[in-house]
């Protein structure tokens, strides 16, 4: 098993994404802590973790409260003595346009998404530095490099989410923290929540041809977590069906006309 007899937290792990990355963690032998602002979101995560053999709890946090982000790190020492992995999953979207976007839907966003991020990752770090090191990863978001209609807060945040990933993997893995982030394309997940014509959109931007799997984030995740990423860090890898890549496209039997 990849992920040995490791402990992992990951946070949002009631939702797609976190959920998967939860579920096949456990499933490569980690012991994991499913945290979520939906406690019953959470329990279900654990209830699928355990129902194939794997070990895991829940524990309800809304990482906007700083006080939550610690405890959630304090659990998984209460628990089970020490923290190998960070998933940093949780988060909210929001799509509105930019002068339409109010300070309090700046600030939830910012709040969750950024702010609550980084105070988790700063107390696991502490954690796993006392433990000889560990593995951050930071759920970004390829929003965070595009400039999307309707994504001023959420492009903003998560932007901002996979800095904090250079920084950290800067100041942190000379001492055996890796860290690094996903950004995931377009996702069938609930957060995503694209209309069909928006949908159509990100589509024909999409090589691949169809939408990403929470599974394929996880598995990504699985890799950065595991110890197969000795010298790996500072990287953000892009989930995403080659919508990062793509350029112009259009029909090829114009190419050579």
């Amino acid at each position: 098993m990849r992920l040995g007899s490791k402990i992992a937290l990951v946070t949002g792990a009631g939702g797609g994404l976190g959920g998967a990355t939860a579920i096949r963690f456990a499933t490569e032998g980690a012991k994991v802590i499913c945290s979520d602002i939906d406690l019953a979101k959470a329990e279900k995560t654990v209830s699928m973790i355990e129902s194939r053999g794997g070990t895991a709890i829940a524990h309800q946090c809304d990482i906007a409260d700083p006080a939550q982000c610690n405890a959630q790190v304090e659990e998984a020492i209460t628990c089970f003595g020490r923290l190998d992995v960070l998933v940093n999953s949780a988060g909210v979207s929001l799509h509105r346009l930019a002068l339409d976007t109010t300070i309090e839907d700046w600030t939830r966003v910012l709040n969750i998404n950024l702010t609550g991020s980084f105070l988790t990752a700063q107390a696991a770090a502490n954690v796993m530095l006392k433990h000889g090191g560990g593995r951050i990863i930071q759920i970004g978001s390829i929003s965070g490099q595009r400039g999307n209609m309707g994504g001023i807060a959420y492009g903003a945040s998560k932007a901002a989410v996979m800095h904090i990933c250079k920084v950290l993997a800067t100041e942190l893995s000379g001492q055996g923290i890796m860290v690094n982030a996903i950004a995931p394309g377009p996702i069938e997940t609930g957060l995503s929540n694209h209309g069909p014509s928006r949908k159509e959109k990100y589509q024909e931007r999409i090589p691949v041809g169809k939408y990403g799997s929470s599974d394929a984030v996880a598995n990504a995740a699985l890799f950065f977590a595991s110890d197969e990423c000795e010298w790996t860090t500072g990287t953000i890898l892009n989930v995403d069906g080659g919508y990062g890549a793509q350029g112009v496209s259009y029909d090829p039997e114009e190419i050579n006309h």
